[in-house]
């Protein structure tokens, strides 16, 4: 009875790390994907993509490729995101904030309501494992929200 104690405790030791990692209990998903434009398809070639947790004080963000790719991470780029559900928005990373002019007066890539989670429409859950998610995009309207 001894030994069969021990040889289970042995097998736990063994596999409770490797079933911790298929669980995803690292943390951290891979997310990734593409930003285009309504209708034509094109690829938003820069900016931001940013995933602001519903439930928690997690944000990751990632940069736009000229692509249109993008990867999120938490604490370094392409890191991963935890599980849960996040409100998306994106942002310019040249042009916004660093003059004079007022944002709302900016031309921009991509209409003004991406511009913020409460306004972009975008949400997402993030899953254990590999998460693709492909954002597709309004252009800018003149006089726009």
């Amino acid at each position: 009875m001894q030994s069969t104690v021990r040889g289970s405790q042995a097998l736990a030791v063994v596999c409770l790390p490797l079933l911790l990692g298929v669980a995803g209990c690292s943390g951290q998903n891979p997310v990734r994907g593409k930003v285009t434009y309504v209708g034509d398809g094109s690829p938003v070639t820069s900016g931001l993509v940013i995933f602001e947790s519903t439930e928690t004080p997690v944000g990751a963000r990632g940069a736009i490729n000229p692509d249109g790719s993008y990867a999120l991470g938490t604490t370094k780029p392409g890191n991963g995101v935890p599980a849960g559900k996040y409100r998306v928005h994106l942002n310019v990373v040249t042009g916004i904030g660093d003059s004079e002019i007022p944002d709302e007066q900016r031309v921009l890539p991509f209409d003004r309501k991406y511009l913020y989670a409460n306004t972009s429409g975008l949400e997402y859950e993030v899953q254990a494992g590999t998460n693709e998610y492909n954002i597709q995009l309004e252009k800018f309207k003149k006089g726009g929200r």
